[in-house]
């Protein structure tokens, strides 16, 4: 009997020691925050907006203008972009 006791014990236990702490956009290496904005403006390098590849073939540089993409609050809503889980999340 008391090993039923220890095991559902360390099962308890194993369930609250691995929950993992979600995926915050703020702590992304895609995350970029306009000047002068609150973190929750803050938009994701890796959907843009409108890809502006203008002067690319002539330059051979990407614009990087935080202004042409999507806010991160809408990244996480859209499964088909990040969505809830923040499935293109990287560490800064």
């Amino acid at each position: 009997m008391n090993y039923i006791y220890l095991i559902l014990f360390f099962n308890i236990l194993s369930a609250f020691s691995f929950r993992t702490k979600p995926n915050i956009c703020i702590d992304c290496k895609f995350f970029r925050k306009e000047f002068l904005s609150a973190n929750k403006f803050g938009k994701c390098l890796l959907f843009p907006l409108v890809e502006d590849n203008k002067y690319f073939l002539v330059d051979g540089i990407k614009n990087m203008d935080p202004t042409n993409y999507h806010f991160c609050s809408t990244a996480r809503k859209i499964q088909d972009m990040c969505g809830e889980q923040g499935k293109f999340f990287e560490k800064k």
